[in-house]
């Protein structure tokens, strides 16, 4: 039987933006992550949207694919997000992730920069990864992804998230990929918050397949940890991260 395993804990803003969701048959996890930019209340509002969709309409009593469950609930979700813009007059907005589990196999779909990793053998691999907006400057060989990483980072914290792609948009745009489950095969989804502060190897480290309640606060309290030292005062992300293990 899978088991599956979620905590979140608010940074030093207070206001916990991360919203996560486990069904109880664990076909479904949904991590959302209300952006900073889209106000204290703003990014409550999103990640709220996000579960509360996916909680009205579960995919074991959809009759449909992983792949059409998918569309259809990031398509409601994003016209939810438009309307809550308009009636809070300001872009209420954030990310999204989804993995459906179905026959064996993982779908998943993103939206924006919050990660999802499969651990198959002790060897992990990020899936699903949205495609920044400088994506085509990298394709046209005028610079690499590695120097403008570098550059964006130079920048002011806040101005990171311009280079990002968000829910709601007019068309919504997402990756989705699809993977083969083995028995013992793990998934990580985690918001920026972890993956900011803690590589994939260093993640792998820190997991116990047979205590996943203890491999989230060993994550949680190093990404805590680590954000402190970087940023060399009390101040750290809202952080949250879901195991499972197949």
């Amino acid at each position: 039987m899978a088991k599956c395993f979620g905590k979140s804990i608010v940074g030093t803003s207070g206001v916990n933006g991360d919203a996560f969701y486990i069904s109880s048959d664990k076909s479904t996890i949904v991590l959302a992550d209300g952006a900073s930019g889209a106000g204290a209340d703003g990014k409550i509002i999103m990640s709220k949207c996000c579960v509360e969709n996916i909680e009205a309409f579960p995919f074991s009593k959809s009759n449909l694919s992983p792949k059409e469950y998918i569309e259809k609930i990031i398509r409601k979700i994003n016209n939810d997000l438009i309307q809550h813009s308009q009636k809070q007059n300001k872009y209420i907005f954030g990310t999204l992730v989804i993995c459906v589990i179905s026959n064996n196999v993982a779908t998943f779909a993103s939206m924006g920069d919050s990660p999802a990793f499969l651990i198959k053998e002790g060897k992990i691999k990020r899936v699903s990864k949205t495609k920044k907006t400088y994506d085509n400057l990298v394709q046209m060989g005028i610079f690499t992804e590695e120097q403008l990483e570098e550059y964006i980072h130079r920048l002011p914290e806040h101005m990171w998230s311009m280079f990002d792609t968000f829910m709601p948009m007019v068309v919504p745009k997402y990756s989705l990929e699809e993977y083969s489950l083995n028995k013992g095969d793990m998934i990580v989804i985690c918001c920026d918050g972890v993956s900011d502060y803690l590589n994939s190897n260093e993640l792998v480290k820190l997991i116990d397949k047979d205590n996943l309640s203890k491999s989230v606060e060993q994550i949680i309290d190093t990404a805590k940890d680590n954000a402190i030292k970087e940023h060399k005062r009390n101040q750290y992300d809202d952080i949250t991260i879901v195991l499972y293990h197949y």
